[in-house]
């Protein structure tokens, strides 16, 4: 696998990473959604889970690139930063607005080419800078001006925090430790492909340990003084394997689309009726699949009227119907592989069909996940022919 080039993104990475699991932390503690911080970032991080994928743009090619740039609190403490770098010999490289976080970004390079200095403006981070340094064996230094974050840092990255100290402290403590064999000079043109190498990377090797870790959630719940029950664990952990899941079935039916060639016809068809069975698929996966009725996110206190006792009781019947079939697939899933188990599921017909469903395989994948491929379609039910009356 191609060893990406680490430049900019770790330390900015775990940083988002931090702001969603502390929101998710938030919003659960006070059962309802904050407005005012909720809104600012349902606007980039969609929950709790940011995007496996950023694309920069530059801001020259914004459709109004003086539109919102920097909102207005930020503009002064934004600007400050930049100036400060520029009086220590940076020079404005680029400036870049990442559209799925809601972040612009000044790029800046040191006199020798291969140091970089970077501001940020975020609508709940507020404001920060990195000094970035790159290597040729694809490790990378980030030095910042933000607190540490609570996330495990990748092993092909060193990040050191420095919250109270100057753009010119920091600089100077970079210059000092940072190593000098090796450096990789950056240029305008490479500087984005780069970025987004960078970010995916870090996002694959969260995705490769199946999201964030207990660990790190229990970790930023303490920096934050929240409380953090098993449950908001739970929750937390399974809104990552769902988005890791949707994430590698896309990736997976793109494949498949370019490999089969098909037409746009034949990929509109998919979309709708694909589902892919990967490698990385739990039980409460493969049975969401199965059975369409399954809600993993369910919570009894929430869902139940504390008057309507009869309606409590079926709901808790069901979990625990669920849960018993979870348990199952587990057990198989420890002697098989989720597209073996998903192929036994099929031939038993055990699980929910209340519906009159059709599976067809299509394909199997190697990359970029082990995969099955099928479609799902419903048969029409016999019962749906009405007579007119006059």
């Amino acid at each position: 696998m191609e060893l990406f080039l680490q430049i900019v993104g770790g330390a900015f990475v775990a940083l988002v990473l931090f702001v969603a699991i502390a929101y998710f932390l938030i919003r659960w503690k006070l059962r309802s959604w904050l407005k005012s911080l909720g809104a600012l970032i349902a606007q980039g991080l969609a929950g709790s889970v940011p995007p496996f994928r950023v694309k920069l743009t530059k801001r020259s090619s914004l459709e109004d690139p003086e539109d919102e740039w920097v909102p207005d609190e930020h503009v002064q403490q934004f600007e400050s930063l930049k100036e400060q770098f520029e009086k220590l010999g940076f020079t404005k490289l680029e400036e870049f607005y990442i559209e799925e976080i809601v972040t612009p970004m000044c790029v800046l390079l040191d006199r020798d080419q291969s140091t970089m200095g970077v501001v940020y403006s975020h609508p709940a981070i507020g404001v920060w800078c990195d000094v970035v340094r790159r290597y040729q064996d694809g490790t990378g230094w980030t030095f910042g001006s933000t607190k540490y974050h609570g996330m495990d840092i990748p092993p092909f990255a060193t990040q050191k925090f420095f919250p109270e100290e100057s753009v010119e402290q920091i600089v100077t403590r970079f210059r000092e430790e940072a190593p000098t064999a090796d450096m990789v000079a950056i240029t305008k043109e490479d500087f984005p492909a780069y970025f987004e190498k960078a970010y995916a990377r870090e996002m694959d090797w969260r995705i490769e340990r199946g999201g964030t870790t207990e660990e790190e959630i229990r970790r930023i719940a303490e920096i934050n003084g929240d409380e953090c029950t098993d449950e908001t664990v739970r929750q937390v952990q399974l809104q990552w394997r769902t988005a890791i899941h949707e994430f590698l079935s896309d990736r997976a039916l793109k494949r498949y689309r370019k490999q089969a060639e098909l037409n746009s016809f034949e990929w509109d068809h998919l979309q709708s009726y694909g589902v892919v069975i990967h490698e990385r698929m739990q039980a409460e996966q493969l049975l969401q699949v199965y059975d369409e009725d399954y809600y993993p996110d369910i919570n009894l206190e929430d869902e139940a009227d504390e008057d309507d006792d009869e309606y409590s009781n079926e709901l808790r019947e069901q979990r625990e119907k669920w849960n018993q079939r979870i348990s199952e697939l587990s057990a198989a899933l420890s002697h098989g592989t989720p597209q073996q188990v998903f192929r036994d599921m099929l031939e038993l017909k055990n699980g929910s069909d209340s519906q009159r469903t059709k599976w067809e395989f299509k394909s199997s994948l190697t990359e970029p996940v082990v995969a099955d491929i099928w479609t799902r379609t419903y048969e029409d039910s016999d019962e749906e022919n009405w007579d007119e009356e006059d």
